[in-house]
């Protein structure tokens, strides 16, 4: 492998972070679950993309800095050896802890949904033996698999946003702002601190053809991601109702379930749960791959 020396392009920056960051959109849906917005959470979607975006220009003007290195170097040139290498584990642990965390809800709304009898370490075994192979292969095998995955991904959540439609009710959305803006704060740190993904680009930067192109690529994958957040939050509460949006654990999953668009065309779930699957595997690569070069640099190998 060439780690070192691949390159990417700020193209499929913007195509890797879209799709990792609509992936937690169509799986958990933040602003609804993790706070009681309930009808206002397409409001709590607007207000997070600009503290998330906040978070990104801190994470990628830090990366752009440092062109030519990654995290665990100019750590420790800012700080000094030890403790540079402490925050650098820090960060490569939350790499990988992002990476398990997604995999076990992926893995247990497969095996809940549509693999009872299938023992949960096999499915996530499986899905990290693909992500492992990506990341062998290097960050240009992962960049170029996010140029094929994102025409796929952005199709199928055109879909799972767009069947739903005909069953929707939009006063569902009414009274705006009941409760006042706490609720409306509240349910925007989550996706807010969800923009963590973003920290991959402390690792990856140094890959970049054009390293000053990245915070351009970021922010536009993060409004495009937020158009999207913004456009599920307004869908499901007004088809599943807000209530009923707010005690579902995947309430897109569970809206899209429960369309039928004819006799003819159900079970369109699947629209969802191979994207999510998609998003996923690009997710797990990346932060296979920050946490692996990551601790390369940090213990010093080659490779």
């Amino acid at each position: 492998m060439t780690l070192f020396t691949e390159k990417i392009v700020s193209r499929q920056v913007f195509f890797i972070f879209f799709i990792i960051r609509t992936t937690i959109v169509i799986s958990l849906l933040p602003v609804l679950t993790t706070a009681e917005a309930l009808q206002d959470a397409w409001m709590a979607a607007l207000i997070s993309f600009f503290s998330s975006a906040a978070l990104v220009v801190i994470i990628v003007k830090l990366a752009v800095a440092f062109p030519a290195k990654s995290l665990v170097e100019y750590s420790q040139e800012l700080l000094g050896g030890i403790p540079g290498k402490l925050v650098s584990l820090f960060y490569l642990w939350l790499f990988l802890f992002m990476a398990a965390t997604d995999l076990r809800i992926y893995a247990e709304v497969l095996k809940t949904s549509f693999f009872p009898e299938t023992p949960l370490v096999v499915i996530m075994a499986f899905m990290v033996f693909l992500s492992v192979l990506s990341v062998y292969s290097g960050l240009e095998a992962i960049g170029r698999s996010a140029d094929i995955i994102f025409p796929l991904f952005l199709f199928m959540i055109l879909g799972s946003l767009l069947f739903p439609l005909i069953h929707a009710d939009f006063s569902n959305l009414q009274p705006v702002m009941a409760r006042g803006w706490t609720p409306v704060l509240l349910a925007a740190v989550a996706p807010t601190f969800i923009a963590a993904q973003y920290a991959n680009l402390t690792i990856i930067t140094p890959s970049l053809d054009e390293p000053r192109k990245a915070l351009k690529a970021s922010l536009w994958s993060l409004a495009a991601a937020g158009a999207v957040l913004v456009s599920f939050a307004v869908v499901v509460v007004a088809v599943l109702g807000p209530d009923e949006g707010l005690r579902s654990i995947f309430p897109v999953f569970k809206m899209i379930r429960a369309t039928r668009v004819s006799e003819f065309l159900e079970r369109v779930e699947a629209l969802t749960i191979f994207a999510w699957g998609l998003g996923l595997y690009l997710a797990l690569s990346v932060n296979l791959y920050s946490g692996s070069k990551g601790l390369s640099q940090v213990f010093g190998l080659q490779d």
